[in-house]
């Protein structure tokens, strides 16, 4: 992925939504590392609400108003 401002994917919802995914990932990754299960499964169900919801956005395409919405 190439380097964006954090402006440039604010503006973006599609591009939003995979920056937190990747951002709950790592934060998921180190919870488990340090045995916060409870706090790495939340972390885990909100990457892939973020996964989701980059990916649906992406698919109806730039302008959508149903995703800047949400």
């Amino acid at each position: 992925m190439t380097e964006r401002s954090p402006v440039d994917i604010a503006d973006d919802a599609a591009a939003t939504a995979a920056y937190v995914a990747a951002i709950t990932a790592e934060l998921s990754r180190l919870a488990r590392n340090h045995g916060f299960s409870t706090l790495a499964y939340v972390l885990d169900m909100a990457r892939q609400e973020a996964r989701a919801l980059a990916d649906n956005v992406s698919s109806r395409g730039p302008g959508s108003t149903d995703a800047k919405r949400r």
